[in-house]
């Protein structure tokens, strides 16, 4: 079994859902006690995060700190646990000369999209991930239109954001969250490209089928990892 890199603690609370789920398919495809092997190195978010809109042409060099130290370590392929830390990792991925596999959130994410044959997806994450338009070319490059959230639609999704990757969850973001949805039937599948929404929407609440970048990786590392079909 080849050993899983993550990078994670960005934030914390999503970083969960990627242990749980690469655990899961280790069990069912491998069944008795196996469990994925998996090198977690959970960075201390803040000094990134503070920097997201004003300081952000100083977090790939940050990034690639954390990445070359983690490397040092061996996993046989990479994670980042983190939809909008992507752009900074497209800009020093040629730098590190990095020899493992990388399941890239926003790529596999667009192939996703491709393969259920969407024409037009809603796009979620951070007011960063949103408004910067990084993510949204990953789909765009396939040929499929991406709508986002109106201004205040987006800084309600921020705000939620913001509590739940703090470990906050109230009942409420759940309701506000499932209405604000409703707001875009026109679209044939709903990109959650925020590590954090997951813990508030799923197939059972969403209005349309959900593209999970969390389920994304996680399959894709599962399959390398397991040798399986994932």
């Amino acid at each position: 079994m080849k050993l899983i890199g993550l990078i994670g603690g960005t934030s914390w609370p999503s970083t969960f859902s990627y242990y749980e789920q690469l655990n899961r398919a280790a069990q069912k495809a491998l069944g008795g006690f196996h469990s994925a092997r998996i090198l977690l190195y959970s960075i201390d978010y803040h000094p990134i995060k503070n920097l997201y809109h004003h300081g952000w042409d100083q977090i790939p060099s940050l990034l690639a700190g954390e990445i070359r130290y983690f490397l040092d370590k061996k996993p046989d392929c990479l994670i980042l646990c983190n939809n909008t830390l992507h752009r900074a990792l497209d800009s020093i991925r040629n730098d590190l000369v990095i020899t493992v596999p990388i399941f890239h959130a926003g790529l596999l994410a667009a192939e996703e999209a491709q393969r259920r044959g969407c024409k037009k997806v809603l796009l979620l994450g951070t007011s960063f991930t949103m408004e910067d338009g990084f993510f949204a070319k990953y789909f765009q490059d396939q040929g499929i239109e991406v709508v986002t959230p109106s201004a205040k639609d987006r800084q309600l999704i921020q705000e939620i954001q913001s509590e739940l990757a703090q470990g906050n969850i109230n009942p409420s973001f759940e309701t506000k969250f499932v209405a604000l949805l409703h707001h875009y039937p026109d679209v044939d599948a709903i990109v959650l490209a925020c590590t954090e929404l997951p813990l508030i929407i799923n197939d059972g609440n969403s209005p349309k089928p959900l593209i999970n970048t969390i389920e994304c990786q996680c399959a894709a590392a599962a399959k390398f990892a397991f040798e399986i079909e994932a």
